[in-house]
């Protein structure tokens, strides 16, 4: 959002000096073309994307709970007005499986992109390998999106047994 912001206060900043140096220049001079009004700026609002709140960390105090959606897909839980982020791995995490506890490798009192999660079965030994995983950034969304993606995930990976049953697997 901050990047929309400082392109619009650019957009309209450059908007200003231009009609300055017209005013000052000779009357003569052709207008230049290809320039945008304030009107056109605000008549063209930007995309959605540029909207989105996305962070690289989250303070761990924050966290209030880690759910996991799928090996590309965790779901961070904030304890303060219950605010929700989703999390993207850098890359999929082979091995990661919804019924796992997830345990964080920060070390220090943020959680950022590039830091590692650790995630082992519920009954497994501390000495059992974990399955780690890589984080992306924190986009928040909300508690409809994430029952979204639930269902979503879940849509596919049934899709995916009917094929293979379909196929003589």
């Amino acid at each position: 959002m901050r990047a929309a912001v400082v392109f619009l206060l650019t957009s309209l900043g450059a908007v200003v000096c231009l009609a300055e140096e017209s005013e000052s220049t000779d009357s003569d001079s052709p207008p230049v073309e290809n320039q945008s009004t304030v009107e056109e700026i605000l008549e063209n609002p930007l995309a959605d994307d540029d909207y989105r709140d996305e962070r690289s960390c989250l303070r761990r105090r924050e966290i209030d709970s880690i759910e996991i959606i799928d090996e590309s897909l965790v779901v961070f839980r904030g304890r303060i007005k219950k605010r929700v982020w989703v999390n993207r791995f850098s890359q999929p995490c082979v091995g990661l499986r919804r019924d796992m506890v997830v345990t964080t490798r920060a070390r220090t009192g943020s959680i950022c992109r590039l830091d590692a999660i650790d995630a082992r079965p519920h009954a497994a030994s501390p000495f059992e390998p974990a399955v780690r995983c890589y984080l992306g950034g924190f986009i928040a969304i909300d508690e409809v999106q994430v029952e979204a993606m639930k269902r979503a995930v879940d849509e596919h990976a049934k899709a995916g047994q009917r094929a293979a049953k379909a196929n003589g697997r």
